[in-house]
């Protein structure tokens, strides 16, 4: 079995695997890649604390369940699950990359377990050459790691963040956050759906679980954190702080009453499967450039807002060919009121990992009275939406369509606040569904 309770510590080593060396030189590398600090992020931000990209050159980056590319990342302790990761590089060159681990609290801050604590075998993990696109302008290095391995076990539930790291340079490429959850006890969970006027006649989802508890748990109320996470956003994961130990064996928890979900929560839809200018959402298409250009269709408030939610995981449908290309791709947004052109105004989606990133910041073009972005995102499937930024808080709702009816997904997360171990231990994860 690749995931299993502690065992006795393997021999701590380090696996090199040397790839062919390419013309870009370190120096350059070291130019491309920036900071290896994760940003400040903004108020309720849809990545977790320590979640970042610091490099333009990754894209399309993927964790799922090994052989299911809808699932999230989450993992059963003692089983033999896997989670895959892909990702492109856009260059030619193999670099000699490797994998890290870490654990963390519910709040995503570093446990106080050392490493030999929550992870067996190699503690720096190599990764192979990738493999190199075919025929596609620019090119890209696509690399995919599946783990746990006969390299690395994790010994303990809990919330871990995976980091790539350039071994020539020692800058951090990207990390991305998953879950290791033990199945101890069951859930059970419902939605309880309002119409309020106070929230300008959105829907408002609370979410009601019951957790039949585990033999070892004796004081839940004092031992037990709740969470909820919609629609996989595990940066807005929220204490459900409404508990009842009345009923022998079991605890209820569900949302305060003040502090609902929206219930039809907005996302748009981008089909790049067909790079050409019959495609249904491109609008002007130049092949000659690269990478090659796309112009959106105007996405317009109020009129163009997926009605059902795009299936899969928060990091889209990246086509998985090497023959696939990437497009420079032009948004172009009209918003149902006059903003002013210092707005802050942002694209986020599953092609940048929902994060908040200047490199996607809207600017009004007043010739063709529209807010545009652009990105190099590769053909696939993706959701993604406006938002807007205001005092270091996004404001995700303000630009919606306010009646759409999506489905929207939920994850109630159980952990236990071991008193002999020292961290917070993942008993059970619950994935349910809401309608609007």
């Amino acid at each position: 079995m690749f995931l299993k309770a502690p065992t006795i510590y393997k021999t701590w080593g380090i696996l090199l695997i040397f790839l062919v060396a390419g013309c870009s030189t370190t120096e350059n590398r070291e130019r491309q890649d920036r900071t290896q600090t994760a940003p400040q992020l903004p108020g309720n931000a849809f990545t977790v604390p320590g979640q970042f990209t610091a490099s333009d050159l990754v894209f399309s980056v993927q964790l799922h369940r090994a052989g299911n590319r809808q699932s999230p990342p989450i993992l059963r302790l003692d089983s033999n699950q896997q989670l895959q990761l892909s990702f492109d590089l856009l260059e030619y060159d193999s670099r000699q990359l490797r994998v890290t681990f870490t654990h963390h609290d519910p709040d995503w801050s570093r446990s106080g377990l050392a490493q030999e604590f929550y992870q067996d075998g190699f503690y720096n993990l190599n990764m192979d050459a990738g493999s190199v696109s075919r025929s596609t302008r620019p090119s890209f290095r696509n690399y995919q790691y599946t783990f746990p391995n006969d390299d690395v076990e994790f010994l303990v539930s809990g919330n871990y963040m995976l980091r790539v790291e350039d071994v020539d340079t020692g800058n951090s490429l990207f990390s991305m956050p998953f879950f290791v959850t033990e199945n101890e006890g069951n859930i059970r969970s419902e939605i309880e759906v309002q119409t309020t006027p106070r929230r300008e006649h959105r829907t408002s989802h609370y979410p009601r679980s019951t957790y039949e508890l585990p033999d070892f748990i004796d004081t839940p109320q004092f031992d037990l954190e709740f969470y909820y996470a919609q629609n996989q956003f595990w940066g807005r994961m929220v204490e459900a702080r409404e508990l009842d130990t009345s009923s022998p064996g079991e605890v209820l928890f569900e949302m305060r009453r003040e502090n609902p979900f929206i219930g039809d929560y907005e996302f748009q839809f981008l089909s790049l499967n067909n790079l050409s200018q019959g495609a249904s959402q491109i609008f002007e298409y130049d092949p000659t450039t690269i990478p090659p250009k796309v112009v959106l269709f105007d996405d317009v408030q109020g009129f163009s807002a997926s009605r059902s939610r795009i299936a899969g995981n928060r990091s889209g449908n990246p086509s998985l060919n090497l023959s696939a290309q990437y497009a420079d791709v032009h948004f172009r947004f009209s918003p149902d009121q006059n903003y002013s052109p210092d707005t802050e105004i942002y694209l986020v989606g599953d092609f940048n990992n929902w994060a908040i990133r200047s490199d996607y910041a809207l600017e009004y073009d007043e010739d063709i009275d529209r807010w545009t972005t652009n990105g190099i995102i590769k053909e696939g499937t993706y959701s993604y939406k406006y938002v807007l930024l205001e005092n270091n808080t996004v404001r995700d709702l303000a630009l919606d369509d306010a009646f759409t009816r999506t489905e929207q997904e939920y994850h109630a997360f159980v952990y236990f606040r071991d008193p002999n171990r020292f961290y917070y231990r993942l008993l059970q994860v619950n994935q349910f569904f809401g309608r609007s």
